[in-house]
C-alpha cells in the first residue's frame, strides 16, 4: 500500500482533512473503513499513512475512519410499452334509396284505420217468470230467489192484530230461449235496459248504467242478420 504523503514536520491534522485525503487516494471500489496510522519518528517527523502500521521505533497513533457508502444506482424507468394501434374505423353501409314517388295517376289502395270486431254467435239467454207472474230475460244460468209474502192470521183467526209477517223463498223459473230466438231476444234485453236508465226504473242508476254497456257490448259482438 503506497503512502499518502513523504516524512515531515507537522501538527496532527484534523480528521475531516485526512479523510478526505485518504477516500481520494483510496480505490474506488473498496469502501470499506480505512485505518489512519500517525507516525512521529525519534527526530520528530510526523507522518499519515493508512492501513500500513508505523516503522519500527516510531510512536503510532492509530484511527479507524469509516467510509460513506457507495452510492445508490440511478433509478431507470422501465420502457414505456408501444401504443396501440388506433381501432379500425367500421366501414359505413350505405344509406338505402328513397323510393321513387308514387304516379298521381295511380291510384292508392285504401288503408284500414278501424278493425272490424270479431263477430260471433249470440251467447245463450233464459226467458224467465217470477211468482208474481213477470217476465224478464237474463243472460244468468242461475235463477234469481224470490221471498214470496204469506198470508198471516192471529189466534183469533183475523189478519189483524199483530199476526206479524212472513215470506217463502220462491224460484224464478226459467227456459233458455232457442237458438233461432237469440239474436230477436238480445235486442230485447237491449231495449229494456236502455229504458231502465232513460226512465229510472232501477233502484241502483250506477249499476243500471254499467247492465246497460254490458249488454250493449254483447249486442255489437252479435253475428246477427240485418
Amino acid at each position: 500500500m503506497r503512502r499518502l504523503s513523504r516524512p515531515m514536520r507537522l501538527a496532527w491534522l484534523p480528521a475531516s482533512l485526512v479523510l478526505a485525503a485518504v477516500v481520494t487516494a483510496a480505490p474506488a471500489a473498496t469502501q470499506e473503513a480505512v485505518v489512519i496510522y500517525r507516525c512521529t519518528a525519534a527526530d520528530g517527523a510526523v507522518t499519515v499513512q493508512n492501513d500500513e502500521p508505523c516503522p519500527r521505533g516510531s510512536r503510532e497513533q492509530r484511527r479507524v475512519l469509516e467510509t460513506a457508502p457507495p452510492p445508490s444506482q440511478p433509478y431507470v424507468p422501465p420502457p414505456r410499452p408501444a401504443p396501440e394501434p388506433p381501432a379500425a374505423t367500421p366501414a359505413l353501409m350505405p344509406m338505402p334509396a328513397e323510393p321513387a314517388p308514387a304516379d298521381s295517376d295511380t291510384p292508392l289502395e285504401p288503408v284500414a284505420t278501424d278493425i272490424e270486431p270479431e263477430l260471433r254467435p249470440p251467447p245463450p239467454l233464459f226467458a224467465c217468470t217470477t211468482w208474481q207472474r213477470e217476465d224478464y230475460l237474463t243472460d244468468s244460468e242461475v235463477p234469481a230467489e224470490r221471498c214470496a209474502a204469506m198470508r198471516t192470521t192471529g189466534l183469533d183467526g183475523s189478519a189483524s192484530g199483530g199476526a206479524g209477517a212472513a215470506c217463502m223463498v220462491v224460484v224464478d223459473a226459467c227456459q233458455p230461449v232457442p237458438e233461432a230466438e237469440l239474436c230477436t231476444r238480445w235486442q230485447q234485453l237491449l231495449q229494456a235496459s236502455e229504458a231502465t236508465v232513460q226512465f229510472g226504473r232501477g233502484d241502483d242508476p250506477a249499476a243500471a248504467r254499467a247492465e246497460l254497456e254490458r249488454v250493449r257490448a254483447i249486442v255489437e259482438r252479435n253475428r246477427c242478420d240485418g
